[in-house]
């Protein structure tokens, strides 16, 4: 845990010489995919996991949702705190360490929000963190687009469709989008029931 926040404080600290770099901003999916922003949830409580500065923080603040944002290094929530400051937004950023799973007070979300961090042993569990008709968008590195070779921290190709299909089969969630790309997976999915 340690040598994780080391070297994610090392990188934060670099972005924090950049004023009001941490700006509103979609993710990446609803960019390539405008058709979801009409699906996405405007009121209720939202995680941004593995917030970074905060970004996507504020970009589901300014749409109404009640964002609470984690992330292992403390120099990131620091920013992703002043950055919510400078925007008029409210935004509740801890420290927090996925090793220990999710904070147990995190349910009945209308939004998870997990931007290029792989927390394979998380996946589920987002699922039983929202409410029904909340949305999971989860993006992870992955091999697919990066010559095929997986680092340590890269999905194999499948692992999101795959780790949600049963529930999807089941009747659980809606898949909204499921999409494999230039080093990059990502899947967007409305809960409905357990």
């Amino acid at each position: 845990m340690e040598a994780d926040r080391d070297r994610w404080d090392e990188r934060w600290r670099a972005a924090s010489a950049e004023p009001n770099r941490a700006v509103p901003t979609a993710p990446d999916i609803v960019d390539a995919h405008p058709e979801l922003i009409e699906q996405l949830p405007t009121t209720g409580a939202a995680l941004d996991l593995a917030c970074g500065i905060g970004a996507q923080s504020l970009w589901m603040a300014k749409r109404g949702l009640t964002v609470r944002s984690l992330d292992i290094s403390p120099v990131a929530v620091n920013l992703t705190a002043r950055s919510a400051a400078q925007h008029g937004l409210a935004v509740n950023a801890a420290v927090w360490d996925t090793d220990e799973g999710l904070p147990n007070d995190l349910r009945d979300l209308a939004m998870i929000l997990c931007q290029r961090y792989r927390a394979s042993d998380l996946y589920l569990d987002f699922l039983q963190r929202l409410q029904p008709g909340g949305v999971l968008i989860l993006t992870v590195l992955s091999a697919v687009g990066n010559n095929g070779v997986a680092g340590p921290f890269h999905a194999r190709p499948g692992e999101l469709g795959d780790t949600y299909r049963s529930a999807a089969a089941a009747g659980m969630i809606d898949v909204l989008v499921d999409e494999e790309r230039n080093g990059q997976a990502t899947i967007v999915v409305r809960y409905i029931q357990s």
